[in-house]
């Protein structure tokens, strides 16, 4: 069941303020600007494995909204005719999504599935051009980020330049990048979890060929460890990279 309430007034310009500066679109903004824009926000409270939208819904029948993802995470996942799904991308805390639908009023092309208990805000369609009427950089550094997951969706499935465990290498790193790491003495461990069906999901490979790659990434390249659950621990960064076949600096 979704929890729904308006970030009026009442709740605080400062708890408001705090919250939209989570997320990185709005970080560095003029607050006072932005308290203009307190009552078209909702905030919206999800449990886990709650369908937020679904692949095709028309965006004018679930609000036409764009969504900022404040807790937990959301999978962002395609289905084709005889039910397997691809993970498009993950939208964790300080990302957004639902964008294409929002601002196109066009069908969406993917359902969005909360994968932990989740908390989103939300601003429509209408208010959401105001705002970026308000703050040209807004949309600037929106248009950025889908450059990112644009890039990403190429890098991961390119099945004909890149072979599956270099898909799955850049997948690790992508998240390494993206949403950070501690470091422990056995090495870098992703912030993230990512289970073999993710993994799977989002390089268009089989589950058990994932299964496979983990293990080869582990044993014979002896440059990650996977633990239950999907958690991942780096244990050789160049190594990976050079299975990714990847120059780009993560460290």
């Amino acid at each position: 069941m979704m929890l729904s309430s308006s970030l009026t007034p009442k709740a605080g310009s400062a708890e408001f303020l705090s919250k939209l500066h989570r997320i990185p679109l709005f970080k560095d903004l003029d607050g006072a600007g932005l308290l203009e824009f307190q009552t078209a926000f909702t905030q919206s409270a999800y449990p886990k494995e709650t369908i937020i939208f679904y692949e095709q819904d028309l965006p004018e029948r679930t609000g036409s909204r764009v969504y900022f993802v404040l807790e937990g995470c959301v999978k962002l996942v395609k289905y084709s005719s005889d039910g397997e799904s691809t993970i498009v991308r993950l939208a964790c805390a300080g990302e957004f999504f639902g964008v294409t639908g929002a601002l196109t009023n066009q069908s969406y092309p993917f359902s969005a599935e909360t994968l932990t208990d989740t908390t989103v805000i939300s601003i429509n369609h209408d208010n959401f051009k105001k705002l970026i009427t308000r703050f040209p950089s807004v949309a600037l550094n929106m248009m950025c980020a889908m450059g990112e997951v644009l890039w990403f969706n190429y890098a991961t499935h390119n099945q004909v330049v890149k072979k599956s465990e270099a898909r799955v290498a850049k997948i690790i790193l992508h998240y390494l990048k993206r949403d950070g790491f501690e470091q422990t003495p056995e090495g870098l461990q992703l912030k993230i979890y990512l289970p073999h069906d993710y993994i799977a999901s989002m390089t268009g490979i089989a589950y058990e060929e994932s299964v496979r790659i983990i293990s080869r990434l582990k044993k014979q390249y002896q440059c990650i460890r996977y633990l239950r659950g999907g958690k991942i621990l780096i244990t050789n960064l160049e190594m990976l990279r050079e299975v990714a076949q990847d120059n780009d600096s993560y460290h």
